[in-house]
This record gives structure tokens, sequence and C-alpha cells, in this order.
């Protein structure tokens, strides 16, 4: 089964709900945090995370692998 257009709809889900709930497109940092997860399981996570979180706590949460690399 190829899950492929599954996973990058959610990724575009996730991002468009990211980018709405910020007022601004998302920079590359933020949008790689999203696209570099392809599990069902880190999706969900995501966006579970995503929901409830507004303005520099949803930033602070996209960028939370930038200091890691």
């Amino acid at each position: 089964m190829d899950n492929e257009k599954t996973v990058l709809s959610w990724q575009a889900s996730i991002i468009n709900k990211s980018e709405a709930k910020l007022r601004r497109k998302l920079t590359e940092v933020e949008k790689e945090f999203i696209a570099s997860r392809g599990g069902f399981i880190a999706l969900e996570a995501i966006e579970n995370t995503v929901e409830p979180l507004e303005g520099k706590e949803l930033e602070k949460y996209l960028n939370s692998e930038l200091n890691e690399k």
C-alpha cells in the first residue's frame, strides 16, 4: 500500500493550519519540521500538538529542532 499521497496531504494540512494560526507563511525550517515526518504516528503527534498552540508557543514548537542540528 502506497501512503505517499496521504502523507503529503496530511503534511500540507498541518502546514496550512499552522500558517492560518500564525497569519503568515511558515519559514523553510518550520515547513521542514513538518515535512521531515512521514509516519502516521509522528504526523498525528504534530497535528495534536499544533492544534491548541497559538502565536509564540506555536513558533517555538515548529522551531524546536533548530538548535539540535
